[in-house]
């Protein structure tokens, strides 16, 4: 690129007459040709220079106020890259062919990430968000930012954005440009959702990799918890009604359960009523899982209290308007019970299921329990097995023989085209160490983990793995373990007093540390079994062999 000034122009005619009055003789020195000639020159030298300018490359800009060349690189202080017309594609706001396996050029992934579309534009703040193009790696997303902010000419920085960082520029741009499309998205991002929200789409874990609906933690959230207030179920249990029966604080009411590595759907009672129309749900276990039956009949009672009935002779909750019944059916070993007229000894029969099995064929939904009664000895005397009575039997021998039986009866019984068959994890108790009568809070420490019913939670697990009919399970053996603060404790009646008034035996004589309160612990699994049946043909479950663990 060539510069010329004024004095530039004065030397080179200075030196072009110079050279001329040596060549010319003396006879045509007459001043009228000189400056003629002069003049002739000059002009012939205005007209190469504007034909110079005329055919310069096209990367130049022409300022007309400084009659001087400026580069591209230099204006408004963007560095630019030299840019192709825009293709008709884009103009016309259509969306170009990007499925070749050819390298996206920089000037087509300027136009692409500059259009206002959010579905191409990367916001700020979602850093774990996936490339919004395919065939674009998450690494090069900095280097196509660039590109962007390189393209981008004719965009006027607003004042006093200084350096400020991509979360701080996009505040700042979203109070000055309110009616920008990109804003408007923005806005959306940080509504705040409705508590109550049925249409929910739940976060799910990327492609190849498995979420943990039992791996999480407890957190304080009195917005979103109780689901329900205790007042609406008049039928609740006296084991469970520890408001009823005392207890001052309701704080273990208020705690969720968030999973680590993805979200779950909210609880939705309708939704759920919609889901379980016109089937029969049976709750099959000891009286942890009669709990349980308690805490599914008030999430739903409460949706809908003058389109429901609860049976607590018959343990029956129907919903008439959505055809639904939910049956219990209290059974502690699950196999069958032989009562001794004389003695009163009790042998589990290990080979044959109790003789209520047959209420539970054909029921849509199945949830079974069992274990907590199998720790303690004292709770049976024999076992029966092939005709034979056992005194002597390990308990984890007899509990295994007494699952197999179950898990046969299953694979016999249950049409898996029609049935889901659930099994409840041990539901942990709190004694010695940690009493649950001298807590009010959660156990926040996540290594601390209990001992209670180990070996019989490894039997259930192997049995479950090794049938054939798949079973859902909901291991809540964890998640519960910390939740020492939520027991019945010694929240309970006698004889019409409240035993916590009675005080005529030391705390650790009568607290309850095995049955829990409701609202409580169990709403948490029912949540868990509804966030099972939204998410049934997720693949971002975990199912290892039939199981959710």
């Amino acid at each position: 690129m060539l510069y010329f000034s004024q004095g530039d122009f004065k030397t080179a005619s200075e030196n072009h007459s110079l050279v001329f009055k040596q060549e010319v003789p003396s006879a045509m020195g007459n001043s009228t040709i000189i400056e003629r000639w002069w003049f002739v020159t000059f002009a012939s030298f205005i007209v190469v220079l504007l034909l110079f300018l005329n055919h310069s490359p096209g990367n130049n800009n022409i300022s007309v106020l400084q009659n001087l060349t400026m580069p591209i690189e230099a204006f408004n202080g963007f560095p630019m890259h030299k840019q192709s017309p825009t293709p008709p594609s884009v103009i016309e706001n259509e969306e170009p062919d990007i499925s070749s396996n050819e390298p996206l050029s920089s000037s087509q992934s300027c136009i692409i990430l500059t259009e206002t579309s959010s579905s191409h534009v990367p916001l700020s703040g979602l850093q774990n968000s996936k490339p919004a193009l395919p065939g674009l790696q998450t690494a090069n997303l900095t280097d196509l930012s660039d590109s962007v902010k390189q393209a981008t000419t004719s965009f006027q920085q607003p004042s006093g954005l200084g350096d400020a960082k991509p979360s701080e520029l996009s505040d700042k741009i979203e109070a000055r440009t309110a009616d920008s499309s990109l804003v408007s998205v923005l806005e959306a991002q940080n509504q705040e959702q409705p508590k109550d929200n049925d249409d929910e789409v739940p976060v799910t874990m990327e492609e190849g990799r498995k979420c943990n609906i039992f791996e999480g933690k407890w957190v304080y959230d009195p917005k979103e918890s109780p689901l329900y207030d205790s007042a609406m179920c008049p039928f609740l249990s006296e084991t469970t009604s520890c408001r009823r029966n005392g207890r001052p604080d309701k704080e273990y009411e208020k705690w969720r359960w968030e999973i680590n590595e993805c979200k779950i759907p909210r609880f939705s009672a309708k939704d759920m009523l919609e889901r379980l129309r016109g089937k029969r749900v049976v709750i099959v276990g000891d009286s942890i899982n009669h709990s349980q039956f308690e805490s599914l009949a008030c999430l739903l009672y409460s949706a809908i209290p003058g389109l429901s009935s609860f049976d607590a002779r018959n343990r029956v909750f129907r919903a008439e308007s959505y055809n639904l019944v939910i049956q219990f059916d209290w059974t502690e070993f699950l196999v069958e019970v032989l009562v001794n007229k004389t003695d009163g000894k009790k042998t589990l029969k290990l080979d044959s299921l109790v003789p209520t099995a047959r209420k539970w064929k054909d029921a849509d939904i199945m949830v079974f329990n069992t274990g907590h009664w199998w720790a303690n000895r004292l709770r049976w005397d024999f076992f029966g097995y092939k005709r034979k009575v056992f005194t002597d039997m390990k308990i984890e021998t007899a509990f295994k023989v007494a699952m197999k039986t179950w898990a046969r009866w299953v694979e016999k019984n249950v049409d898996t085209s029609k049935t889901t068959v659930y099994f409840r994890g041990m539901s942990p108790p709190h004694f010695g160490k940690n009493w649950c009568y001298k807590s009010t809070r959660p156990i926040m420490d996540e290594s601390y983990k209990l001992t209670f019913g180990k070996s019989l939670k490894e039997i259930v697990e192997q049995t479950l793995q090794a049938m054939r009919t798949p079973v859902k399970y909901l291991n809540i053996t964890r998640l519960s373990q910390y939740r020492v603060d939520a027991h019945s404790s010694i929240y309970a009646t006698k004889q019409g007093k409240f035993l916590v008034l009675r005080k005529q035996k030391p705390p650790a004589m009568v607290a309850d540390c095995s049955h829990w309160c409701l609202p409580g612990v169990p709403d948490t699994w029912n949540h868990l079994l509804y966030a099972s049946m939204v998410l049934e043909r997720s693949k971002s479950i975990s199912t290892t062999l039939n199981i959710l663990t």
